[in-house]
């Protein structure tokens, strides 16, 4: 580890807390595994370890993860515990070694990429719970785009939804990150042979997500037609063109865009 690279622990939350207010440009690590020495900041401060941070507490209707569990603790919780979709997502990641030291937080906060838990943190509409010390609040992963200074992800509140259809896929390289990776999820429920729910989401070098997208297909009569999914496939590759404009993107990854999400609505036939 270089010389300039400075590490500091805190006990608990309160410690993280005055550690922010008191040490100028201070970066929240947990495992370090988006890191490579030469991206690690000057100065980091270590949360690992945080007995408030390290909590799960399942309820009747969602789960709450604390921000600094270990990608293997929610693992051991198995797919029965679990949305198929995140299940599936977290058992993809790297190997058994890293998600031993990977944290929840560290996916959903690294800097510069939407890490494999994001798009299937999208389409089940996962909340974070944001804290500075003093206040407290939840907002939608839809609407989140980073931690403000002073501020920390504490959890993450997982709805625990059943799904008649939900497809994950992870793209790119198996153990590494590139710019051909991303995640795609999709989940679909129907009440009297109707779509009455559902979500499409990617997420890598951007994110993507649109109820405007996916409200054209609620109500939607099953099984879906040719002409249906025809239809919707051509309005689908309009809105995430559009999303992807500006952004990043290998072609690539559009035509894979665009083959799952049609493999996904082809289950719905």
């Amino acid at each position: 580890m270089p010389q300039s690279k400075t590490f500091f622990y805190a006990k608990n939350l309160n410690d993280i807390f005055y550690q922010l207010k008191n040490i100028s440009d201070l970066n929240i690590v947990g495992g370090c595994t988006t890191f490579v020495e030469k991206e690690l900041p000057e100065k980091n401060l270590s949360i690992r370890g945080i007995e408030e941070l390290n909590q799960i507490d399942k309820h009747e209707r969602y789960i709450d993860l604390g921000a600094g569990v270990q990608l293997s603790a929610i693992e051991e919780l198995g797919e029965a515990n679990l949305p198929k979709i995140f299940y599936e997502a977290i058992t993809t990641i790297a190997n058994k070694n890293v998600r031993n030291i990977a944290t929840i937080g560290g996916n959903i906060c690294a800097k510069g990429f939407y890490h494999t838990l994001y798009a299937p943190l999208l389409a089940l509409d996962a909340r974070l719970e944001v804290t500075d010390g003093e206040n407290t609040s939840f907002q939608p992963i839809m609407r989140f785009d980073s931690i403000s200074s002073g501020s920390l992800l504490s959890k993450v509140r997982l709805p625990l939804e059943q799904w008649e259809v939900a497809v994950f896929r992870r793209l790119g390289p198996s153990q590494s990150i590139s710019e051909l990776s991303a995640g795609f999820a999709f989940l679909a429920n129907s009440q009297k042979n109707q779509i009455s729910d559902l979500r499409i989401a990617f997420a890598g070098s951007m994110k993507f997500r649109d109820i405007e997208l996916e409200n054209k297909l609620i109500g939607a009569h099953l099984p879906l037609s040719a002409t249906a999914i025809s239809n919707f496939m051509l309005e689908a590759e309009d809105f995430f063109n559009e999303a992807a404009k500006g952004k990043k993107l290998n072609p690539i990854l559009k035509h894979q865009f665009w083959n799952l999400t049609k493999y996904s609505l082809e289950q719905l036939t």
